[in-house]
């Protein structure tokens, strides 16, 4: 019987990432093109008393796209090729288990954030749109994000036989979540029945905790509030994500 050791899998997982470079590639640097495109839209936007500063949505979008990115487009279409490749078969006749292989599965996913969320934070705070002081709670915003997205990708990714379907599906959640939090269209912008209803969204609270740290951020939502839906909603799609997990095309249940 093969047996790995938790570091050595967590390595095996980390080449896996960076060798698929149709998803690694473009999920490091998507932000940070984006980033850079809506930057230069709102350089020229006419500046009016009393419209939204729409660069104080910048900085929380492409972290958002980060962390986005790495739970949901390096996550589920990749672990679903595992799966129809075979792999996750041979791995599910060792003593990995279902967690510790959503574990290091992870680490790799955590590391590349980790770096993304960095860097972009020093960008926001050369901008003068993140006060220093912040810095450290936006950074643990972040990947808290991470863990909640990430269980839902391992959800998709878990479940999911097809790759393309996967990905694909990895892509139009991130895609909702990314319209309908706030950040790529003002929720205050929206009639008050819509904007309502989507405020009320796990996806949107993690948005709202990101926007209340900008230098001109206004909460939708009390913080503690926040924090205790996208903490719960975080444990229990990891919980889901683990107990649904299969290890092989065939398996039932």
């Amino acid at each position: 019987m093969i047996s790995l050791t938790t570091r050595e899998l967590a390595l095996l997982h980390a080449r896996e990432l960076v060798r698929d470079p149709k998803y690694f590639y473009f999920a490091l640097f998507f932000p940070f093109g984006m980033l850079g495109i809506f930057l230069g839209i709102g350089s020229v936007m006419p500046k009016e008393a009393g419209a939204p500063d729409f660069l104080q949505l910048v900085i929380p979008m492409a972290i958002f796209l980060a962390v986005t990115s790495a739970a949901l487009t390096v996550t589920a279409g990749p672990l679903a090729t595992l799966r129809a490749k075979g792999t996750l078969r041979l791995l599910g006749t060792t003593p990995v288990g279902r967690a510790r292989l959503v574990f290091t599965h992870m680490l790799a996913r955590l590391v590349m954030v980790t770096t993304q969320a960095a860097v972009l934070l020093a960008l926001a705070v050369a901008l003068g749109k993140v006060e220093p002081s912040r810095l450290p709670a936006l950074f643990g915003i972040a990947l808290l994000g991470l863990a909640m997205f990430g269980g839902i990708g391992y959800l998709i990714g878990g479940r999911l036989s097809s790759p393309d379907a996967a990905a694909n599906m990895g892509t139009l959640v991130q895609l909702a979540a990314l319209f309908l939090s706030g950040l790529a269209f003002p929720l205050e912008l929206m009639p008050e029945a819509l904007r309502t209803t989507l405020s009320l969204l796990p996806t949107s609270f993690f948005a709202d905790l990101m926007r209340t740290q900008m230098s001109q951020g206004n909460a939708t939502h009390p913080l503690w509030l926040s924090l205790l839906v996208v903490t719960a909603t975080a444990a229990g799609a990891v919980f889901l994500a683990v107990r649904t997990f299969k290890w092989d095309q065939d398996e039932i249940g």
